[in-house]
């Protein structure tokens, strides 16, 4: 066999070997990137929506802190987050509407004492009815009006409020005379 002959089938050799690499190359590629995305795509919602206040309580193992609906509002939206967190979604009676979220979970370890979800906001220590309250400014879900925040923990237990389309004597009656007292009163 001449050179020739010889260079020629080690030629032939490596482009086989080169193709099977690059198919080899390409298929791990391809496995790595479905997995990336199963991984991602996989990640559950943490937020769990539920028919009735009821329905969450018993879901997540405690008695959230709610309005009556006498208060002008109705629950519009029932959530548990991670398991941890009742989250209710009101909405006024009365045009304009008003919103405002009421988030209740237990103290654990695992958490600080801000369940609702603002952050970056600067928190302001107010008083009511003897209790720590921090409340802050913050900017509304889809108006370019400002929106406020609240949260504070009582006995064993963590309370937050976040109102869109409510002013602030709307949003400091709601805290003063209902849900601050509430939860002193029942939990």
């Amino acid at each position: 066999m001449s050179v020739l002959e010889k260079y020629a089938g080690v030629v032939k050799m490596n482009k086989r070997f080169m193709s099977l690499l690059s198919v080899l190359a390409i298929g791990t590629l391809w496995f790595n990137t479905v997995e990336a995305a199963e991984k991602t795509m996989g990640m559950p919602n943490p937020m769990v929506s539920y028919d009735s206040v009821a329905d969450a309580k018993i879901a997540a193992g405690f008695q959230p802190l709610y309005l009556p609906s006498i208060s002008g509002y109705h629950v519009n939206k029932v959530w548990v987050i991670a398991g941890d967190v009742i989250d209710i979604e009101y909405m006024s009676d009365i045009e304009p509407v008003g919103k405002f979220r009421l988030r209740t979970a237990r103290c654990t370890e695992l958490m600080n004492d801000n369940i609702s979800g603002v952050y970056g906001a600067k928190w302001e220590n107010k008083k009511i009815n003897g209790l720590s309250v921090a409340i802050a400014e913050v900017p509304a879900e889809k108006s370019k009006s400002v929106g406020y925040a609240a949260h504070w923990r009582y006995n064993n237990m963590l309370f937050s409020l976040s109102g869109d389309n409510l002013t602030y004597r709307e949003f400091w009656r709601l805290l003063e005379h209902g849900l601050v007292e509430l939860s002193q009163n029942y939990f």
